[in-house]
């Protein structure tokens, strides 16, 4: 559980390598790279110790220390390759911190490719993670209630086809899934100990389905800049509904 004395380190992952949407983390979205959106909604929240970029690039190190966040040192190349873990590039980041005397009681992890993050979901989730007494928390959004499959001959596959026989759409189970991966907060000993971000309790943060992007392939980024170019007033047009 962090506790209010917890020391949290943000941890913005971006390296050099992308198959999708080639330099995407500082691709220039909405008249900004893309990774200045993470680091400057991270260093608006209150909750936060430090703000380190993860990189295997000069460039985006340089791009990140402009917009205040820290690269103290580059990612081996091999912690930046396509099989690369997220985990062992963390993990890694924190053995060489812990030499300098830097040792976070948590971590929060923030995926460049989520430029609706706000600083105050950040604050948001930190409270739930302490209220609830976690372990780890990450970020998810609504799902629809029916879950399927597609097979290779476009066959589809119902996976909880008990949601078929529903009279009432309102009397399905919830469901979610992960929302672009805006936020991940874990224990830090728990993360090195297990290496994995969902030890232990497992709490998650609802974001809004509008707000759940994920910016990975072409697609998503176009979209992503017509939302985000028009966020306040989707915000208010969804709150005033009626």
């Amino acid at each position: 559980m962090a506790r209010k004395d917890a020391n949290i380190l943000a941890i913005i992952p971006a390296r050099a390598g992308s198959r999708g949407i080639p330099n995407k983390n500082i691709r220039m979205f909405a008249g900004k790279p893309l990774i200045a959106y993470t680091i400057e909604v991270a260093k608006a929240a209150p909750s936060l110790d430090r703000i380190v970029v993860s990189t295997d690039s000069q460039e985006i190190a340089g791009i990140a220390q402009k917009y205040g966040a820290e690269v103290p040192f580059l990612r081996p190349a091999e912690l930046a390759t396509d099989a690369s873990t997220v985990v062992d590039a963390v993990i890694h980041l924190l053995e060489q911190l812990r030499k300098d005397g830097y040792e976070p009681t948590h971590i929060l992890l923030l995926q460049p490719t989520s430029p609706l993050r706000t600083s105050e979901d950040i604050e948001s989730a930190v409270r739930l993670f302490n209220d609830s007494r976690a372990d780890s928390l990450v970020s998810v959004c609504r799902s629809e209630n029916v879950l399927m499959t597609k097979d290779k001959g476009n066959v589809i596959h119902f996976e909880n086809p008990e949601m078929l026989t529903s009279p009432n759409r309102q009397q399905l189970p919830a469901y979610f899934r992960f929302d672009g991966s805006m936020l991940y907060l874990v224990d830090a000993k728990k993360l090195i100990a297990e290496k994995t971000f969902f030890p232990g309790k497992l709490v998650g943060y609802e974001i809004p389905r509008w707000r759940a992007i994920d910016l990975d392939e072409p697609e998503d980024f176009v979209v992503g800049e017509v939302i985000f170019g028009n966020r306040k007033e989707v915000e208010k047009r969804i709150r005033g509904f009626s």
